[in-house]
Formats: structure tokens, sequence, C-alpha cells
């Protein structure tokens, strides 16, 4: 054979062989069942798709976000055209214009005067508060400055005009703070001086309670401006509004020190919570304050005793202001910083539902209960930090009332 046949040869038959492959990749592809390929790539891609969508929790807490707005004010002694100047934060609690805030937001420099002007705006996620489109002019409706909580309304919008009637406002959902436990997730939303003028969230959990000084206790970061916020739930419930924090003060930086990290400030910082309960509340007082002029006509914040429980009833509209003095049994030197309960007489447990009054001891060791109650017999119950706790039943009407606690020592 000679060597041109040869080469002839071999070059038909890597032909043969490259037509025969191809033949048999296309067989493949023209009749291999693709249904499982198919449905394998849906699987992932639904997948993909749950993974975007909000769970209905966390959508929740999305629409909360929208019922929370930044209040700005302004002071007719403040120069001609000044524009107003971010405070705090309010959250709207009813669809016809209601807004709840901190006292000390709408207030100057913790003072009783108000600001002259007061303004809200409810700026879309994302959205500086000035370029937000709905804009609102508020007055005062309910003031407690003993809680530092203050109910406003929208009167009109920014500019002065009224506000159309079909206008609704985006009003959040005011969950059951009793109910919260422990260690609970919370979700606080606001506008924190240093963040800007759009919304910010963080988050955190419980901390503590405070039953008789109406507190709920966070670890989330509560910073100037959040004063006023939501702090919600996994569900987007208002349960408390962001109103103080405590920072260990020996934490802080001084002299040339490193300084404190954000990690350092969150651990050295305690936030605390108004109870929505007491927004509520407020709220159910809204019309007979809108009535009064903007006092409070009940004492709406007072907890109803307990059924369980014997109390005196108030027959005349007499009442006392219940005082007293704790000291330690030991050397009847005053005990500051004591909380002191009243309860219905037989109560052991202090709850929101049979709390009558409550009230902290001074540096005397002296205190005044927070609400006048009938002369009669009650409980009362003294927790101090150091002491043991104490419970015993008074007569009140018949004088100062002298506690004295035992050392835990």
């Amino acid at each position: 054979m000679s060597l041109s046949r040869s080469c002839t040869l071999n070059r038909a038959h890597r032909a043969a062989r490259v037509f025969i492959t191809a033949a048999v990749l296309a067989w493949g592809l023209i009749f291999s069942p693709l249904e499982p390929v198919s449905h394998g790539w849906l699987q992932d891609r639904q997948t993909r798709a749950k993974e975007v969508s909000p769970s209905p929790a966390r959508a929740g807490v999305l629409n909360a976000v929208h019922s929370v707005g930044l209040i700005l004010v302004r002071n007719s002694s403040d120069p001609a055209g000044s524009p107003p100047r971010p405070r705090g934060s309010g959250v709207v609690v009813r669809k016809d214009g209601v807004v709840v805030t901190n006292f000390h937001v709408i207030s100057q420099d913790n003072s009783p005067a108000l600001y002259s002007e007061l303004f809200f705006t409810l700026p879309d996620t994302g959205m500086e508060a000035e370029l937000a489109a709905r804009r609102y002019r508020l007055k005062p409706v309910l003031i407690k400055r003993e809680y530092d909580l203050a109910l406003l309304r929208v009167v009109g919008a920014f500019d002065g005009q009224p506000v159309p009637a079909s206008e609704v406002l985006p009003a959040i959902e005011v969950g059951d703070s009793r109910a919260i436990q422990l260690l609970d997730k919370l979700i606080i939303i606001g506008f924190p001086q240093g963040g800007g003028t759009s919304v910010t969230v963080n988050e955190g959990v419980v901390e503590g309670k405070d039953i008789t000084g109406q507190w709920i206790k966070t670890s989330a970061r509560l910073i100037h401006g959040n004063s006023g916020g939501a702090a919600v739930d996994r569900e987007g419930r208002l349960v408390g509004i962001p109103t103080k924090v405590v920072i260990d003060k020996s934490l802080l930086r001084k002299g040339s020190g490193p300084a404190l990290s954000g990690a350092d400030y969150e651990g050295a910082a305690v936030g605390f919570l108004r109870p929505a309960q007491l927004v509520q509340s407020m709220l159910a007082n809204v019309k007979s304050a809108e009535s009064y002029g903007g006092a409070d006509p009940s004492p709406a914040t007072q907890p109803a005793p307990s059924p369980r429980y014997s109390s005196p009833t108030a027959s005349s509209r007499a009442t006392i202001t219940v005082r007293g003095v704790v000291r330690a049994a030991s050397d009847h030197h005053p005990v500051a910083g004591a909380r002191v309960g009243l309860l219905p007489l037989g109560a052991s447990d202090v709850t929101t539902g049979n709390l009558i009054a409550w009230g902290g001891t001074n540096a005397e060791g002296q205190f005044a209960l927070n609400k006048p109650a009938a002369a009669g017999r009650y409980t009362i119950k003294v927790r101090a930090l150091g002491y043991r706790e104490f419970v015993g039943d008074f007569d009140i009407g018949q004088g100062t009332i002298l506690i004295e606690l035992s050392s835990l020592h």
C-alpha cells in the first residue's frame, strides 16, 4: 500500500469517528429524559424565592417601620426662616393621626415649656425625612410627665394646609407588653442622632422588667434621637417606647486611655422602655383629654386592684397620699433607693393588675407614693439592694409609715 493511500484512509477513519461521536451526543440530547434536570432547577429557583421573600414575622416588622417617623421642632424665638430641627422619634398609634412620643422630645430642655411648633414626617425607608411626602403639624393631646410620655394629634399638613379627610396614617399594632418575657427579641425603630434623618433599626433582647417602676430593660442600642420611637416584638407589634439609657460611667474613657469601642459601649449601657400598656391606657382617654384641653381626666395608668384580693373602697372623694420612711433595722440608718409598692390587703406578689401605687425613697429614706389611696388597710412591699424583701400590712391614714429592713448579711 502506498503512503498516499494510507494517509487517505486514516483521514477517512478520523472523520468517521468524529461523525459517530457527534451522532451519539445528539441522540443523548434528543432522547435523554430532561424532567429531573428541569425539576431540580425549579426547586432551586423556588428555594431562592423563599430566601428573598420576607417571612410573615419579618413582614410585620417592616410594616411597623412605616409607622415610625421623625419629630421636628421650632420655637417662635428662632431666627426668621429657620427650618424645624430634628428632635426625636414618634409612632403613629391611631389611623386618625394620633402619635406617641416622649415628653422630653417635645419639651424645651426637659422643662414644662413645650416647643412652639411641632412637626412630624413619615419618610419611606431609605429616604431622608426632609424629602418625605408625608409631613404634618402636631399639637399635644395628652401628657403624662410622670411616665415621660405624650400623645400628639396631626392637625394639618407641614405647610399649614388641611390634611385630606381621606388620608389614613399607617398605625402600628399595639401589643401586650405585659406578656413579654426575659430574653424575648426586640427591634428598635427610630431616628438616632448621628444616623442621619432616615429610619434606623437595631435589635436586642429583654434584659429585665421593673413592674413597680414601669420599665422594660433591653440590651438593644438606644441613642439620642431614638427617644419616642418604637420597640417591637418579632411580629412588629409595639411593646415599648425607648425613653432613656443608663451607662456605667466607670467604663467610659478617662484621660488618655483607649477609646470605648462600640461593643464595650453596648455592654456598659442598659436601655429603658416605657411599656406599651401605658400608651394603651392613654389612648383610652384621648377623647376626654381633648375635651379637657390636654388634661388627663382620670388616673388611666393606675392599674385596677385584682379581684382576688379585698381592698378598701372609696365611698367618698377623700384620698390620702401615702408617705413613709424606710430605714435599716440594725442601725436605723435611712435606706435610699428602695422601691415601695402599695397592694391590696393580702397580696404577696406585685403584678400590673394589683399594684395600686408605687414610689422610691430619697437620700433620707423618705417616700411619697405616686397615687393617692383611700384610707384603709393595705399590704406594702419594699425592695432595696442589700436588704431582705419586706412585706407587711399597714393602716393608711394614721400618719407616716415606718418600715425597717433587715440586711442580707
